[in-house]
């Protein structure tokens, strides 16, 4: 276990993250090595803050490099998410995958993975990822559980000699609200970042190098929500073109045309996608589709591999780490991308993705602003 990866959205980093990178030191982990989310996440939404304070954070914290998962497939359902970042961390150079999951037994997910894997598709429903698995059984799936057994299918794929382990999740479930002293979930911190009601927790439950972070982007107007684009997100969808964004990944059997009829009759985001959501169109999905959408993202974008990443921070260790990568390409200046049309490809998407963020701002920047920055470097606990 001497480089571990950790496939993570930091979003923001709380207690819990802080206190997995401790406990992997301690398990013998030699260098720890991120794969974050960029500015965009999984459930279909925006970073809260940006992904460079993030990053910042997760080395103040304890990490040692910090790579960022890039769009799309960030934001991609659990299959895809999973299999980037399996596949990623494999060509970084990891030789282990650390997740936080409910159940915390390897063993028992590793069952699940395998058993998912034998259902045969029923219909015109393809009955293989962990969710699908569980609802065929009639049972709840935590969201680590099922992120978790999507890791292990793919390291099973792409990555056989990867060895995982988990750690169980401590402190409040993925949406629920912490207990006294116990960690909170991120999206408690999400909302508590909204009401201004950061005080609350302590520096066991909100990291100091995190509250710092979370501070710094308020003070910079850098907090960002997809309600702050709402307008530019029905525009869109109530002019654009049903036959085309269809092709769009998540938007194809009718779901472009729920959300452009959804758009007409809303004059709200949350109202467009309260009467757009049912059992089969979960709010993540919708939240996905809108952006996929809007940015022109296809089905094979996702199922594409990576053809490179972006350095987004790191410390003395993390360059060593770095200057070893000989699997993918590790850019350390975002706009100097590799000449193969996936490279370009990705750097499209990315730049969409950006231009919309930088306009869900507090304070509303030019699109460009992420294209530009630097990785943070960290040595002898000072940024330079």
């Amino acid at each position: 276990m001497k480089n571990v990866g950790i496939i993570c959205e930091y979003n923001p980093l709380h207690g819990g993250h802080k206190y997995m990178i401790e406990t992997l030191r301690a398990m013998g982990a030699d260098r720890v090595i991120c794969l974050m989310s960029g500015n965009s996440v999984q459930r279909g939404d925006f970073a809260i803050i940006p992904k460079n304070r993030r990053a910042l954070s997760a080395i103040e914290a304890g990490a040692d490099a910090v790579f960022e998962l890039p769009f799309p497939y960030s934001m991609g359902s659990a299959e895809y998410f999973a299999s980037a970042g399996v596949d990623i961390l494999n060509r970084l150079g990891a030789d282990t995958i650390a997740f936080g999951s409910e159940t915390g037994d390897v063993g028992k997910l590793r069952e699940v993975a395998e058993r998912s894997e034998l259902l045969i598709p029923s219909g015109n429903k393809s009955i293989g990822t962990a969710e699908e698995y569980f609802a065929a059984l009639g049972k709840d799936c935590d969201p680590n559980d099922i992120l978790g057994i999507e890791y292990l299918k793919a390291g099973k794929k792409t990555a056989s000699e990867i060895e995982f382990v988990t750690l169980k999740r401590e402190g409040a479930g993925y949406h629920g609200k912490a207990k006294s002293g116990s960690y909170p979930s991120a999206t408690e911190l999400r909302c508590a970042i909204a009401e201004n009601d950061l005080g609350r927790f302590d520096d066991r439950q909100l990291p100091c190098e995190s509250r710092r972070a979370i501070e710094a982007a308020a003070e910079e107007g850098e907090i960002a929500y997809l309600k702050n684009i709402e307008s530019a997100i029905l525009s869109f969808w109530r002019l654009c073109d049903a036959e085309a964004v269809s092709e769009c990944a998540e938007c194809g059997g009718g779901v472009a045309q729920r959300i452009m009829s959804a758009a007409r009759a809303s004059g709200s985001l949350e109202h467009m996608i309260s009467v757009m959501a049912t059992k089969r169109y979960t709010d993540s999905r919708l939240r996905r589709a809108l952006i996929f959408g809007m940015t022109g993202v296809k089905r094979q974008d996702l199922r594409d591999r990576a053809p490179y990443v972006n350095l987004l921070a790191a410390n003395g260790k993390g360059l060593e780490f770095v200057s070893d990568v000989r699997g993918i390409e590790v850019l350390s200046k975002p706009s100097k991308i590799p000449d193969s049309v996936r490279a370009i490809r990705q750097f499209i998407l990315s730049q969409r993705l950006e231009s919309l963020y930088t306009l869900a701002m507090a304070s509303p920047r030019e699109s460009g602003q992420f294209l530009r920055q630097s990785p943070q470097i960290v040595k002898n606990d000072k940024k330079i």
